[in-house]
């Protein structure tokens, strides 16, 4: 029953908002690795605004709200929603520049190891 509440909550969240992708289906019959899946039909669109992507994560999160509103809790299941957000608010703050508090900043350096020190 968790799982029906999960993924409806993706569904619901992502109907209330205003850049989401069309839902194709919501399943509870698991698959590969997954107990269930809201699936949406992705539009033919390749560049996205910060409130697109806000709205994205929305949607991944919707999830997490349902269980903590009707269970009192959450569960694991939402790990992959959340390594997704996760990535997407990542991006956009390091790749895209997308940040009100940092501005338009983008990092360069590949790894920690060539991360700029700040000088004493």
């Amino acid at each position: 029953m968790m799982v029906a509440y999960h993924e409806a909550g993706h569904a619901v969240v992502g109907g209330f908002l205003e850049y989401t992708d069309p839902l194709l289906k919501v399943s509870i019959v698991p698959q590969g690795k997954g107990l269930g899946c809201a699936q949406c039909l992705p539009r033919e669109q390749y560049l996205y605004t910060w409130k697109q992507l806000f709205d994205r994560m929305c949607t991944m999160l919707g999830s997490r709200v349902v269980e903590q509103l009707f269970f009192g809790q959450v569960t694991m299941g939402a790990q992959d929603d959340l390594r997704k957000v996760t990535q997407s608010s990542y991006a956009q703050i390091v790749q895209f520049g997308m940040s009100e508090k940092l501005g338009q900043v983008r990092r360069w350096w590949r790894s920690r190891s060539a991360r700029p020190r700040p000088s004493s």
